[in-house]
């Protein structure tokens, strides 16, 4: 029991740094090359979108939506995108402006990649009836 507490201990105190260098690094990334440049170091490094999402919103100034689009810019799984902005609280307006920015800055590349492609947020309404034109099920189409 006793290696058991001292092997988790180890465990943390060797992670710790790791972790906390992580931060910095991307911290002093963002602020000398920009989110364009963090964001795919991070990833490089193993870090998950939803880390740098929670690390990404603490920097002063960076617009989420610069965020997202840099995670989707770099290759990040969409689905782990949506996913990391729910638990962080972005809204899904954000995440598909995001996802639209990154497709018109980074390329098609950036859409056809993607497994989840987000749908823009509107109000349908009631279904359409047509415009009252509709003649293909009306008795003068009978023979």
């Amino acid at each position: 029991m006793q290696r058991l507490i001292i092997s988790t201990l180890l465990g943390i105190f060797i992670a710790s740094p790791a972790f906390a260098d992580w931060i910095e690094d991307f911290s002093t990334s963002f602020e000398t090359e920009g989110i364009e440049v963090a964001v795919p170091k991070a990833l490089e490094k193993g870090q998950s979108p939803d880390s740098i999402v929670e690390q990404g919103l603490k920097l002063p100034g960076l617009n989420p939506q610069n965020l997202l689009k840099a995670l989707y810019c770099s290759g990040a799984d969409g689905d782990d995108i949506k996913n990391a902005a729910d638990k962080n609280g972005i809204s899904d307006i954000i995440v598909v402006a995001a996802f639209k920015k990154s497709v018109v800055e980074c390329g098609a590349k950036v859409a056809d990649s993607q497994a989840y492609t987000p749908v823009a947020l509107r109000f349908t309404g009631m279904p359409s009836l047509g415009d009252g034109n509709n003649t293909n099920g009306s008795s003068s189409t009978f023979q």
